[in-house]
């Protein structure tokens, strides 16, 4: 009898042991990522285009209309086969931005820090429009912007890149040497 108390209270012994040796997971709080620090974590869509540009033109709102019977001209498709959908001869000024620029906005569209929701359609006039180019020149992405209202529309690869600062994008439309802002379109 004494054996078998004796080999339980092994048994019980080494067990705890075994128990105790085990690495504990870490007990420590889990830090919540901001959204800026997952989007660089995955890859800006469109990083390897060949070339970037930066187009203005009077407000589109008033003169496109190159129209469909189904769209209109707040949800037409801004680009169709890899070109543009509407009249192009509009179009005022074409920067084409430098590797260094392209960085910098493709910084500014990975960030997450001034965070606005599109606003009602009433107010968007867009002038400025960044495109996308893949090495046969074909358009394979684009972000249309209405700086004084705020409002974007975008194509379906660029859809979650929309927490960047409206200040920071006119800068950077400065500094890449566009002319034509909402106060000289009146």
């Amino acid at each position: 009898m004494k054996k078998i108390i004796f080999l339980i209270f092994i048994f019980v012994f080494i067990s705890c042991k075994k128990e105790q040796e085990r690495p504990q997971p870490d007990e420590s709080p889990m830090v919540a990522k901001s959204e800026t620090e997952i989007l660089k974590e995955r890859d800006f869509p469109l990083k390897e285009s060949s070339k970037v540009e930066i187009l203005s033109y009077e407000d589109r709102m008033r003169w496109d209309k190159k129209i469909t019977k189904k769209d209109n001209k707040y949800n037409k498709d801004l680009v169709v086969d890899y070109k543009l959908n509407f009249d192009s001869t509009k179009v005022k000024e074409r920067v084409l931005l430098s590797s260094e620029l392209k960085t910098e906005l493709i910084g500014l569209l990975s960030q997450d820090s001034c965070k606005v929701e599109n606003l009602p359609r009433d107010c968007y006039m867009p002038r400025h429009m960044i495109v996308f180019r893949d090495q046969k020149n074909r358009i394979i992405g684009y972000k249309e912007l209405c700086l004084s209202c705020k409002g974007y529309r975008q194509s379906k690869n660029l859809e979650n890149y929309n927490g960047f600062c409206f200040t920071q994008m006119e800068d950077l439309f400065k500094k890449a040497g566009i002319k034509y802002f909402d106060e000289d379109y009146e």
